[in-house]
């Protein structure tokens, strides 16, 4: 996947395995959730379509790979870590923009 060319958010993921890591740690991070939190399907719906991922879903994509990272297989950690890296520059940028 190649970023969007647009002035708006990058795609999340520029690769099938960083995809993949996303879709995993959204999906553990959705059934961790206590109160069937519907907040999850807007960032997976948008991953698997490779769209862009708007502030509040980065945050989450954030949060959930910090959870997922520290027991993940082993083939999930080095594009997990890159994501994560990516989304904490996306992170920073958007609160530096507030």
């Amino acid at each position: 996947m190649t970023p969007p060319t647009t002035d708006g958010p990058p795609a999340p993921t520029t690769s099938r395995e960083e995809a993949w890591v996303a879709h995993a740690a959204l999906l553990d991070a959705a059934q961790r959730a206590t109160d069937e939190d519907v907040a999850y399907r807007r960032p997976i719906e948008s991953i698997e379509r490779g769209a862009a991922l708007d502030d509040e879903d980065i945050a989450l994509l954030r949060d959930a790979l910090v959870d997922y990272l520290g027991d993940a297989p082993v083939r999930d950690r080095a594009p997990g870590r890159a994501l994560l890296r990516r989304t904490d520059d996306a992170t920073d940028a958007q609160s530096r923009r507030a």
